[in-house]
C-alpha cells in the first residue's frame, strides 16, 4: 500500500512536467526558433529487484529535431543564399544597362552614325557640324555614365563584403557567448540557448557553407572548411585579403589567419567572385565598355586624318570638336562606313560591328540575370521542401500539444485519486 503512494507520486511529478513543458510548447507555438520539447520518462527499475510497476521516473526535457534534416536545410539555404546574392548584383547591372525605344547607348550610337551621314552630305554646314559635335560628346557621356554606374556597383559590392565579414564576425562572437553559457548550465538544461544557437548557425548559412560537429558534447564549427570555433569557446575571425585599386587585376580572399576558406556557397562567395577579376560580371562588363572605347578611338583615328576622339579606356576617352572643321570628305567618308562594317576586332571579339557587340554585351547581361534567377527559384524550392520536412518535425502542432495536455492532466487527476484512495484506506486502518 506504500509503494503504491510512491509509484503514484511518481506519476504525479512526471505529469506535473508534462502540463509544464506542453504548455510551454502551446505559448511559444509562434515564437521564431522554437523547437518543440518533450518529456523523457522511464519506468523506475530498483536495483536487484525484479519487481515491476515501481513507478515512472522523469528524465529530463529534449527538443525533437533531426540532425540530418538540419543539416541538409542548413546546407541548401547556404547556396540558395549565394544565388541571391547574385540575383542582386547582376539585377541591379541589369537596370544599367537597361534600354528604351528612345534611350540608351544602342540609341546614342545610332544617332551618331546618323548625324555622321548628315554631315558628309554638307560638311561645311555649321548646323551639322554641331548636331554632330553634339551626338559624338552624348556618346562620349553615355559611355562614360554607364562606367560610372558600374564602378558604383563595384564600389558598394566591396562595402557590402565588408559588411558581411563584420556581421559573420559578430554571429561566431553571439556564438562562442551562447556556447560558454550552455557549458556552464549544461546541455540538458538550456535548450532555450540551444534554439538561439541554431538560430544563428541557420543566419550564419546564409554568409557562406558551414559545417557543425557537436559530439563528444564538444562544439566545432567550420566556415568553409577552416575552424573558427573550436573547443566550445575559442574563437578565430575571418579577415579580408584584396587589393581593390586595380580594377583589371582584383583577386580576393577570406581568411582565418593564413588559410584561406574555400567558399562553396552562400552570400560571401558571391561577393568574393565579383570582387575577382577571373570570376566577376562587374570587372567584365566593365572591361566591355573599355574596349568598345578603345575601338571607337583606334577606328575613327585609323579611318581619318585628323583624329576626333582620344584616350585608351572610357576614363579617358573624350572628343575634341575643335577638329570637326578639319575632317576632309575622304575622312568622312572612311568614318561613315564604320557603321556598316562587320569586320572589326573589339578586345577578344572578332567579326563583329560596333552596334552587335554592344548588342551581345546586353544580351549577355540579360542571359547571366535569367539563368541565375532560374537556379535561384528552383533552389528556393528545394529549400522551401526541406523546411516544410523540418519544421513539420520541429515546430509545434497546438492541436496535438491540446491532446497531450488533456492527456496528462487526466493522468495527474488519476495519480491524485490513487493517492486519495490510499490514504482514505490508510485512515480506516488507523481508525480499527
Amino acid at each position: 500500500m506504500m509503494n503504491s503512494l510512491y509509484i503514484a507520486r511518481s506519476g504525479l511529478d512526471a505529469s506535473k512536467y508534462s502540463v509544464d513543458i506542453t504548455s510551454n510548447n502551446i505559448a511559444n507555438q509562434n515564437t521564431e526558433g522554437y523547437i518543440k520539447r518533450v518529456v523523457n520518462t522511464s519506468e523506475i527499475n530498483y536495483a536487484n529487484s525484479n519487481e515491476v510497476g515501481s513507478g515512472v521516473s522523469f528524465d529530463g526535457v529534449t527538443r525533437t529535431t533531426s540532425d540530418y534534416l538540419y543539416d541538409k536545410l542548413i546546407s541548401q539555404n547556404s547556396l540558395a543564399s549565394y544565388y541571391s546574392q547574385q540575383d542582386s548584383v547582376l539585377s541591379g547591372l541589369e537596370t544599367t544597362f537597361s534600354e528604351t525605344d528612345s534611350a540608351g547607348l544602342s540609341t546614342t550610337l545610332s544617332n551618331f552614325f546618323s548625324s555622321l551621314e548628315t554631315l558628309r552630305s554638307s560638311s561645311s554646314s555649321l548646323v551639322n557640324q554641331n548636331d554632330f559635335s553634339t551626338q559624338a560628346q552624348t556618346l562620349v557621356d553615355n559611355l562614360k555614365s554607364l562606367n560610372d554606374s558600374v564602378d558604383e556597383t563595384f564600389s558598394s559590392t566591396q562595402k557590402k563584403l565588408q559588411t558581411q565579414v563584420d556581421s559573420v564576425n559578430n554571429i561566431l562572437k553571439q556564438i562562442v557567448s551562447l556556447n560558454d553559457n550552455i557549458f556552464k548550465n549544461g546541455a540538458s538544461s538550456s535548450n532555450d540557448l540551444l534554439d538561439k544557437r541554431d538560430s544563428l548557425e541557420k543566419e550564419l548559412s546564409n554568409y557562406a557553407n558551414i559545417e557543425v560537429n557537436n559530439d563528444n558534447g564538444m562544439y566545432n564549427l567550420k566556415v568553409a572548411g577552416v575552424s573558427v570555433i573550436f573547443n566550445n569557446t575559442n574563437l578565430d575571425e575571418i579577415t579580408i585579403d584584396g587589393d581593390f585599386s586595380d580594377l583589371n587585376n582584383l583577386n580576393t580572399n577570406l581568411k582565418v589567419y593564413n588559410e584561406n576558406l574555400n567558399l562553396t556557397s552562400g552570400s560571401l562567395k558571391s561577393l568574393k567572385n565579383q570582387l575577382t577579376t577571373s570570376t566577376s560580371d562587374i570587372s567584365s562588363y566593365k572591361q566591355s565598355l573599355n574596349d568598345f572605347a578603345k575601338a571607337i578611338v583606334d577606328y575613327t583615328s585609323s579611318n581619318s586624318s585628323t583624329p576626333i576622339f582620344s584616350g585608351t579606356d572610357v576614363d579617358s576617352l573624350s572628343f575634341d570638336k575643335n577638329k570637326i572643321s578639319s575632317l576632309t570628305s575622304s575622312d568622312l567618308d572612311n568614318l561613315s562606313n564604320l557603321q556598316w562594317s562587320s569586320s572589326l576586332t573589339i578586345g577578344t571579339t572578332t567579326k563583329t560591328s560596333f552596334s552587335d557587340f554592344y548588342q551581345n554585351l546586353l544580351s549577355t547581361v540579360s542571359s547571366n540575370v535569367s539563368t541565375n534567377s532560374s537556379k535561384l527559384d528552383s533552389q528556393n524550392s528545394i529549400v522551401n521542401s526541406l523546411q516544410t520536412s523540418y519544421d513539420n518535425l520541429t515546430k509545434v502542432d497546438p492541436d496535438t500539444e491540446m491532446i497531450n495536455l488533456m492527456q496528462y492532466q487526466s493522468a495527474y487527476e488519476a495519480n491524485a485519486k490513487i493517492i486519495t484512495a490510499v490514504d482514505e484506506m490508510l485512515q480506516k486502518l488507523l481508525a480499527m
